[in-house]
């Protein structure tokens, strides 16, 4: 199952565990569209690093799959 990672609780946490993340965008017609993933360098109110490139937080969903605990 995927988490969207949407606070800055979150964001740390993905950071801090090294938890490759995804990135989604969204078309203009609401279709989810994969972008990239990685390891989340750095982060800020507008912007989460991933690898070289910076994603606004506004135009994207980082996502990271969760485990189940069975």
């Amino acid at each position: 199952m995927n988490k969207t990672l949407s606070t800055d609780m979150e964001l740390f946490a993905a950071a801090l565990s090294q938890v490759t993340v995804a990135v989604i965008q969204h078309t203009a017609d609401d279709i989810p569209v994969f972008i990239a993933a990685g390891v989340i360098e750095k982060y800020t109110t507008h912007y989460v690093k991933i690898g070289e490139t910076s994603y606004l937080r506004d135009e994207s969903e980082f996502r990271i799959e969760e485990r189940s605990s069975y």
